[in-house]
């Protein structure tokens, strides 16, 4: 981890309008004004949000998160909360020289730390399931839960990470005291591999097929989910793809939905992410469990306060 970072919250008008600067490079914007404005920024920071900025010992800002306090829809999480607010976290980047070196890991811890303080339990954030990078960092890592699904959430945007495909999109819990994002914090759990999970009893229930061309597309799916837990296979490399046929990727997009769609609707969370191999040869699995949401965050520490 870069330890030499610091994050801290954005202070100066110069600092809020880098953010812009970082927000372009680090989404690949267009010219069309869909960064988010310093003058917004401030009001954030100014209201209970947090806009955090990363910088490297020179000063630079090099990376950024904000988000803004907002009430949840779910009559469930509110109770689970304690509260009907949270935090939303709206938008994170890094720019293209810093990505993959633990900037946004940090640049999350730290906003845990801004949503503990203001007694919040739930982070809320979306992000786009085929995206095999941020799966890891947001389910893995972090120990967030997905059981959410929505179409096309921000319509047709130009970004190049974005374009071409809906913006579909998972809603992602992070409960920050549970005792689940405790321990994976102090203690990563140990990777378990495809075989590990088969051998263990999850289902596959869509094995990609690999195409005369060498490229991976849907396969055949289980047409009933049966089994506890489940796993989704989402492309190792969206971007890759992308790039190599458009039209795989989109078909890749609807097969997707439709499988969380169903998963969800079935009482099935997001839980764990699998993902291995490296280039081309990359496979990429959601991990969905069936159950209690609040046992899978809480566990036994909120049945002891039951039986308490």
């Amino acid at each position: 981890m870069n330890d030499s970072i610091i994050i801290r919250p954005l202070k100066t008008h110069d600092e809020f309008h880098t953010c812009e600067d970082v927000q372009r490079a680090a989404w690949h914007m267009g010219q069309h004004g869909e960064e988010v404005p310093a003058h917004m920024l401030q009001a954030v920071q100014w209201h209970g949000g947090a806009v955090l900025g990363a910088f490297t010992p020179a000063g630079e800002m090099i990376g950024f998160v904000f988000g803004f306090l907002g009430t949840g829809t779910d009559e469930q999480a509110a109770q689970m909360g304690g509260s009907p607010y949270v935090h939303c976290s709206h938008m994170m980047g890094i720019v293209p020289a810093w990505q993959g070196r633990s900037v946004g890991y940090r640049l999350k811890l730290a906003q845990r730390e801004h949503v503990l303080a203001q007694g919040l339990r739930l982070i809320v954030w979306t992000f786009d399931p085929l995206q095999s990078r941020n799966a890891r960092l947001n389910i893995e890592k972090l120990g967030g839960i997905c059981r959410r699904y929505i179409r096309n959430a921000y319509g047709e945007l130009d970004e190049a990470i974005n374009a071409g495909l809906p913006t579909d999109r998972f809603e992602l819990e992070w409960w920050v005291d549970s005792p689940r994002v405790r321990a994976r914090l102090e203690q990563p759990p140990r990777s378990r591999a495809l075989d590990d999970w088969l051998e263990a009893g999850a289902q596959l229930v869509n094995p990609s097929t690999v195409r005369t061309d060498g490229l991976r597309g849907p396969g055949r799916v289980i047409p009933a989910f049966e089994a506890d837990p489940i796993l989704i296979e989402i492309p190792g490399d969206v971007n890759a793809l992308k790039q190599a046929d458009m039209e795989l990727a989109r078909a890749c997009r609807f097969h997707i939905r439709e499988l969380c769609e169903q998963a969800f609707g079935a009482g099935y969370v997001v839980s764990r992410f699998v993902t291995e191999g490296r280039g081309p040869s990359r496979r990429s699995f959601y991990v969905l469990e069936r159950g209690s949401v609040e046992e899978l965050v809480f566990g036994e520490e909120r049945s002891a306060n039951r039986t308490g």
